[in-house]
């Protein structure tokens, strides 16, 4: 009897131990150059305080730029722990900022966690379809690194005009960097339980789905592919994910890896976000891949496989 397959690719293939991802990393960390250099309002800004600590800032006045800017103070992080990876293209960051109108040094906005340690810190994708001046602001850095970003008035706008600072001024950022980590679970593959689906996937980790010969599952169970080495998911946490779901009808339901990562929520928003499966992921760990097999009460069957990034 054939299986039946849905595609990631039409050239979808194993990955063996995650070893071509980690290899197209590495690659990428060793030929990685900043998208911007140091200047006169980077360099001239002066931070205070460690890394992870609210910073006191001061900026020099009346510097003006017609180009982003970008200093790297408090350099610490140097690549030697397991999961310090470089932020390089298709990774997601975890930082906390804090920004200031250049123009009057007022502060606009700082990240949840410099005011309580207790706060999981916010992320910038690094992808190149995908790319802004923050983003690009923290390329070739590691966990530990303290960026300080001046941002011309071009690429301040948005941001300006979100954050009601003054239009035509540059905007500072002071951002730390707390992690990096690939935008697809890397690691030794795992095998799945007898009746699971077997998971492929490309070279860029977009996995595909062969779903086993028989009838739909009863019940719902979960088991992980990738044993990924970040924290571990509380009941609590925002999952940030990569996320593939398929029917038992063959209809694919939901690819992030076409429309973009995604948010599940925490458990107790699970009737407000759709994601029945949300709970399977408590007690795994970031950086895993899990396979889902979900049998919702009046729903659909379906096999996801979700890729989790990072929790906020």
């Amino acid at each position: 009897m054939l299986r039946r397959f849905v595609p990631a690719t039409a050239a979808a293939t194993l990955l063996i131990a995650g070893l071509t991802g980690c290899s197209a990393q590495q690659a990428a960390q060793a030929d990685c150059t900043p998208a911007y250099s140091a200047g006169s309002l980077s360099d001239g800004t002066t931070v205070l305080g460690e890394f992870g600590s609210k910073p006191e800032v001061s900026i020099p006045k009346d510097v003006k730029i017609d180009t982003t800017q970008r200093t790297v103070v408090g350099k610490t992080g140097t690549g030697t722990q397991k999961r310090e990876r470089m932020a390089v293209d298709q990774t997601l960051v975890s930082v906390n900022m804090v920004f200031f109108d250049a123009a009057t040094s007022k502060k606009l906005y700082a990240s949840p966690a410099f005011n309580n340690p207790g706060q999981a810190p916010e992320f910038l994708m690094l992808s190149k379809e995908q790319e802004n001046p923050l983003s690009k602001a923290v390329e070739c850095t590691r966990p530990g690194d303290r960026v300080v970003a001046a941002l011309s008035p071009q690429d301040s706008a948005g941001i300006m005009q979100q954050l009601g600072g003054t239009m035509g001024s540059s905007l500072v950022g002071v951002i730390d960097i707390v992690e990096a980590r690939p935008l697809a679970s890397q690691g030794p593959v795992k095998g799945l339980p007898n009746g699971y689906p077997a998971v492929v996937t490309n070279e860029d980790g977009r996995p595909g789905v062969v779903l086993p010969p028989t009838d739909k599952p009863a019940g719902s169970s979960s088991a992980v592919r990738i044993q990924g080495d970040g924290a571990e998911v509380k009941a609590t946490d925002n999952v940030i994910a990569q996320v593939l779901t398929v029917g038992w009808d063959h209809q694919i339901t939901n690819n992030t890896w076409d429309t973009g990562i995604a948010g599940l929520g925490n458990e107790q928003q699970i009737s407000q976000s759709g994601f029945t499966y949300r709970t399977e992921l408590t007690g795994k760990k970031v950086g895993s891949q899990v396979v889902v097999i979900d049998d919702p009460q009046g729903g659909k069957p379906s096999v996801s496989v979700i890729d989790i990034l990072g929790v906020n």
